[in-house]
């Protein structure tokens, strides 16, 4: 190649490589972006702001499972952002029936929030969760975002072994015979001292399968501690029903039970016992029923007043005391007035 020639093709890449970086790159084609709500331009703004967004991504859970969601809330004032500590953030997860799932946890002083919801069994498809800080509306930014459900895949069948059922066969008729020929007592004794325990066994891993069931457990283990009315009025079951389901689950070793003051409360078998006897509520909760003590009968808008939170904050509490047993509610007209229920006293978190 001639050297003019190669002097002209050295100096057309150069410029063509300046050329190529002078045209901005779009980060968006690069990288994911991440599913939170941005952070608004509150600089110079004469008025308070508060906003929140995610930093747990979207993702994709399995019906059944527990998700987290954890996120960041921050708040400005025209000096500059201020502590946020103790500031509740309204965490609202509507399923694709519309039905939507609350939750009211508490940010701490760098801002952070969390909190869990249990998917149901029965509702696979997109979730949209939304975090909105306890702030005036036109004051607030919410932080939005998708998560995708679905039903799990069936495991693979475990081939039984012919020997296994040859040999539990032979052993039931066995005691079957024995107690033909031994008296009737003694042979149901014999039954549930030999084959019962193999019985049991192989039925264990069945005992989720049933549909109401599998939801009864899911819920003690998003609840730990909550008693047999609160769970019977949640899950809109009848009394039979949830005595036989609570029944089976304790037998075959998922869940357990103590009687604390005049209720019974349920926990996952893996979970210790509280120390302290008594559903652990928080500080607002407490605030609450500490109000309802040494003023009786307040409305909602006397306890938002009285303790300086919103009305939303206010019935959300309001709602889990009740569930929960601590309160009562009385309605006179379209007024309602709360009353404490002298049963046991809580413990803060």
């Amino acid at each position: 190649m001639r050297p003019k020639a190669v002097i002209f093709s050295a100096s057309f890449a150069f410029v063509l490589a300046l050329s190529l970086l002078a045209v901005p790159q779009d980060a968006s084609a690069s990288s994911p972006s991440k599913v939170a709500t941005g952070t608004p331009d509150v600089a110079g703004s004469n008025q308070s702001f508060c906003f929140a967004y995610f930093n747990s991504g979207g993702g994709t859970y399995e019906t059944g499972s527990t998700v987290n969601i954890r996120g960041v809330v921050t708040c400005w004032t025209p000096e500059g952002p201020e502590s946020v500590k103790g500031l509740h953030v309204m965490v609202v997860m509507t399923d694709p029936n519309g039905m939507d799932y609350l939750a009211l946890p508490n940010a701490d002083a760098d801002g952070y929030f969390e909190t869990d919801f249990f998917l149901r069994f029965d509702v696979p498809g997109n979730y949209s969760v939304e975090a909105t800080p306890d702030a005036p509306e036109k004051n607030r930014v919410s932080g939005t975002m998708d998560i995708m459900v679905v039903v799990p895949p069936p495991e693979p069948e475990e081939e039984v072994d012919p020997l296994v059922v040859v040999q539990i066969g032979a052993l039931i008729a066995a005691f079957a015979s024995l107690a033909i020929a031994s008296t009737e007592s003694a042979g149901f004794s014999m039954f549930n001292i030999f084959a019962f325990p193999m019985y049991s066994r192989l039925k264990k891993e069945e005992v989720l399968d049933h549909f109401v069931r599998g939801q009864i457990y899911g819920f003690i283990v998003s609840n730990p501690g909550e008693h047999y009315n609160s769970i019977r009025e949640t899950m809109k079951i009848t009394n039979g029903t949830l005595s036989y389901h609570l029944r089976t689950l304790e037998v075959q070793g998922f869940i357990k039970s103590r009687k604390e003051s005049v209720y019974r409360r349920f926990y996952p078998v893996e979970m210790r016992f509280p120390r302290d006897k008594g559903v652990r509520l928080s500080d607002l909760q407490i605030a609450i029923l500490e109000l309802t003590n040494r003023r009786p009968a307040p409305t909602q808008k006397d306890i938002s007043h009285e303790l300086e939170i919103s009305q939303q904050v206010a019935s959300y509490n309001l709602r889990i005391l009740a569930r929960k047993g601590y309160i009562q509610v009385l309605k006179e007209g379209r007024r309602r007035t709360y009353y404490q229920i002298e049963s046991e006293r809580p413990t803060s978190l």
